[in-house]
This record gives structure tokens, sequence and C-alpha cells, in this order.
């Protein structure tokens, strides 16, 4: 009897909130976008995840000089926006991880570049190294799309 309850439960859960079920599991609808789809599989990770209105862009990297590093990591995020027709006015979060977080700041320009003057909330950490030792950036964004899009 308890069993039932349980499955007749989740799957009133899953009718109000339209989520996808599959008998007692709840399955979420992902849809995955890659830029370089080799190295990511052997990595472990997808360059981005939309569930819903909500894009998930994992960390994207710049190395050599900090206005450059900037320059390609915001690049490669705006490429992933565009697949999913956002821009940077979508952003509503940004983490940041630099191995040299006062270079960072002092490019803020490159940051403007791409933002304008609306900027997402923010985290911004200084990092010993990051996945490969020669990466001095690494950024990654949530955007939220219009209700429908």
């Amino acid at each position: 009897m308890k069993r039932t309850f349980t499955v007749l439960a989740l799957l009133v859960f899953c009718a109000a909130t339209n989520a996808y079920c599959q008998s007692s599991s709840m399955l979420i609808k992902k849809e995955k976008f890659n830029i370089n789809k080799e190295v990511e599989e052997n990595i472990g990770y997808t360059q981005a995840v939309k569930v819903g209105n909500t894009i998930y862009v994992s960390g994207s990297v710049g190395w050599g000089n900090m206005k450059d590093a900037l320059k390609l990591a915001y690049d490669e995020i705006e490429k992933t926006l565009k697949y999913y027709n956002a821009s940077f006015k979508n952003v509503v979060k940004e983490n940041l991880y630099s191995t040299a977080l006062d270079s960072v700041i002092a490019n803020k320009e490159i940051r403007t570049q791409y933002y304008g003057t609306d900027f997402p909330a923010a985290t911004w950490v200084e990092v010993k190294r990051l996945y490969n030792p020669g990466l001095v950036v690494e950024i990654e964004v949530t955007a939220v799309l219009p209700e429908g899009k």
C-alpha cells in the first residue's frame, strides 16, 4: 500500500510540475551543446546544458596574457549562448576563476565589451592553478531565456 501511494504521489507531482517521469524515477529533459565533443567526452563534461529556460555554460578558458585570455573565454561563451539564441543580456550569474585576479580586474574593459553595463551577479576567485597549468582564467555562466524560448 505504501509503495502504491509513493508512486501515485510521484505521478501527481510530475503532472503538476510538468516534470518528465518514467516508472518511479524522475528524468530531466536536458539539451546539450558541445563545442569539441571528443575533448569534452574525454575529460567528462559538456560545454553547456539547457534545462527548461535556463542554460548552464561550463567553464570557458583562456591562456597567455590576461587580456587575450579573457577574450578567448568570453568568445567561447558567446558562441555557446548564440547556439541557444541567447546573448550576454541573458546571463544572470558568472563565476570566474583566475590564477591572477589583479590582472582580471586591470582588464575589466574586456568584460564590459561583452556585458556592456548589464552585469550579472558574479563571484571571482583566485586559484593556484586551473585544469591545465597553462590556463590563466576559467569563466562559467548561467543564462535564463524568456519563458517559451
